[in-house]
């Protein structure tokens, strides 16, 4: 059967190829990439009593082809195909082969005025609507890790802050002589889950947003968010729904040939399930609101803001976390001779896809206090009060600093009346050398920090909190020879102290309170060498070691060594 499928797919690409050609323009597009990655890895656990249960090696790796027909008929229509043929290494004479569809959608204009999308389709709306946060993401990471984690990206489809999913958008606007700019509409409506006309039922997410902009310093929107479940398509009518809206503005006023540019949201959201509607329903408010000023002259950026996100705010579309902690780890996922489940580290953070979401969550999925305790959700968490700092630098000599501080409280208190406290700095710097010291070969620097504090006091032992988390890291790169270039970076995490952990019901309220006492380390080094055929194709040689080091010994240390071997492509 695959051998047919792809017979006819080759014939398919010929017939398209011909026509292209006899209509003597380019209405046929192919667009694609290839990758090959061969890793071979080590795990060394470090016990009371000697590891001879878990397998200490672990080779593998895969090679695939993604090839995209890109078809326009006419100037008003697009249709995009991307097919997949993978096969692991190992899988001789098509056994392991792979076929797929990747992605499909058609899109195109009505009558010069209304544009739509039907199939796969990349969303987002605001913070609070639908946006993926990239909460747990490790930020400014050295080239030696992004070049992993561009593969995941890639994989998962994380392409700014969208989601992807499968439905039909459209978006249409009206310009105006005079009073007021445009007037813009979008609307989109996917399938979260399909019913299996028992007991799961048939969701559905849609949204809409209407943009009044009434000239470049003034901008009104107004954002709407549904999820819910159809009627019918189960024999339960316990329909789950989550609604959310909120109205935004910007208004942008001109200081001196700089800019202050202020950004306000706020809202309302409820979340309820038809037949237990006094267990489930949840409604409350969020107000997010920043002002910006921007020093055009020294690429300079100042942002103040104020964040208040209710207790009950719920928001499935902005709170889906894209890491679901709850998962196995690719490989190696249960260690030692009890075979107990392998703890989450940095490098699965970078590489270890499996542990990564491509659509929202019908649930509000756990978070880990490890790597990011004060949001979870990123600006959508609830149960947040406090203000923020930003400040973003850059210039053309190959500098650029980001540097971000929130100090945030508790609005309500979990199982106590007392409150937790919140404190969160980050720092990313990057150095391009070679302009900044005129030389002739590139050479990059990297730098990062994050540092989290989680506060309760009390004078009652039981309530009290005290957690802190730093993780920093560097990296650098350098051009050795001509397009061949050397990698180096490492990053490092320090984990100490106590949390409490709440534990949700189907309704997402809290139904007890686990307790959690961390003392840990990780830390993640990489060397590696790159080849740069062009900017679209490189070969790169890598190796890593991972260490989790838990002191608490609640996970025995172990360390994961691993070579790589990464072809990438695109075209």
């Amino acid at each position: 059967m695959k051998k047919h499928l792809f017979k006819y797919m080759l014939m398919l690409l010929s017939l398209m190829s011909y026509h292209s050609m006899a209509q003597q323009k380019r209405t046929v597009d192919f667009i694609g990439g290839a990758r090959s990655v061969l890793s071979n890895n080590n795990i060394v656990v470090s016990d009371s009593l000697p590891d001879t249960t878990t397998i200490k090696r672990n080779s593998g790796g895969y090679a695939l082809i993604d090839l995209g027909v890109d078809i326009k008929p006419n100037k008003n229509t697009e249709i995009l195909g991307i097919f997949r043929i993978r096969n692991a290494y190992g899988g001789f004479w098509g056994a392991g082969v792979t076929f797929d569809v990747r992605q499909l959608f058609l899109k195109g204009v009505i009558s010069d005025k209304v544009r739509y999308q039907v199939g796969d389709l990349n969303l987002k709306q605001t913070p609070f609507t639908l946006y993926n946060h990239h909460a747990d993401r490790l930020d400014s990471l050295p080239s030696v890790f992004k070049l992993q984690n561009d593969i995941l990206n890639y994989e998962k489809f994380y392409r700014d802050n969208t989601w992807r999913q499968q439905g039909v958008n459209v978006d249409f606007g009206f310009e105006f002589a005079k009073g007021i700019k445009e007037l813009n509409f979008t609307g989109y409506l996917t399938r979260l889950n399909a019913t299996d006309f028992s007991s799961i039922p048939e969701r559905l997410m849609g949204g809409t947003t209407i943009q009044l902009i009434q000239s470049k310093n003034l901008a009104l929107s107004y954002n709407g968010f549904s999820v819910f479940d159809v009627k019918g398509t189960v024999l339960d009518s316990n329909t789950y729904t989550n609604n959310v809206n909120s109205i935004g503005l910007k208004y942008l006023y001109e200081l001196n040939k700089n800019t202050i540019v202020f950004n306000g949201e706020a809202g309302r959201s409820n979340v309820q399930y038809a037949e237990d509607f006094d267990k489930s329903y949840l409604a409350d408010y969020f107000i997010n609101a920043s002002a910006t000023f921007n020093w055009l002259k020294k690429n300079l950026s100042f942002t103040a803001g104020y964040l208040n996100v209710g207790p009950d705010f719920r928001s499935i579309g902005a709170q889906s976390k894209e890491i679901d902690y709850s998962s196995l780890t690719g490989y190696y996922n249960r260690y030692t001779n009890d075979q107990i489940i392998r703890p989450i580290s940095l490098m699965d953070l970078i590489v270890g896809d499996s542990l990564y979401a491509t659509s929202v969550s019908a649930k509000l999925n756990i978070a880990n206090p490890i790597y990011n305790n004060a949001m979870p959700y990123g600006l959508a968490t609830f149960n947040r009060l406090g203000a923020y700092l930003k400040l973003d630098y850059h210039n053309e000599k190959g500098i650029q600093l980001n540097a971000q501080h929130f100090y945030l409280n508790e609005i309500r208190g979990q199982g106590t009346l007392k409150l937790k406290q919140f404190q969160v700095t980050k720092l990313t710097a990057q150095f391009e050398m070679d302009k900044l010291f005129h030389f002739q070969k590139r050479m990059n620097i990297q730098i990062g920090l994050m540092n989290e504090i989680t506060n309760r006091n009390s004078d009652v032992a039981v309530e009290k909190v005290d957690l802190k988390t730093m993780r920093y890291q560097l990296g650098a790169e350098y051009e050795l020879f001509k397009k061949i270039d050397v990698l180096a970076g490492g990053m490092f995490l320090n984990c100490k102290g106590n949390e409490f952990i709440p534990q949700r019901n189907v309704y997402s309220t809290v139904s007890f309170f686990e307790e959690a006492n961390y003392n840990m380390t990780q830390k993640i080094i990489a060397v590696g060498a790159r080849c740069r055929f062009d900017e679209k194709i490189h070969l790169t040689a890598l190796y890593q070691v991972s260490e989790y080091n838990d002191k608490l010994i609640a996970s025995p240390k172990y360390s994961i060594n691993q070579f790589a071997l990464i072809y990438n492509m695109t075209f």
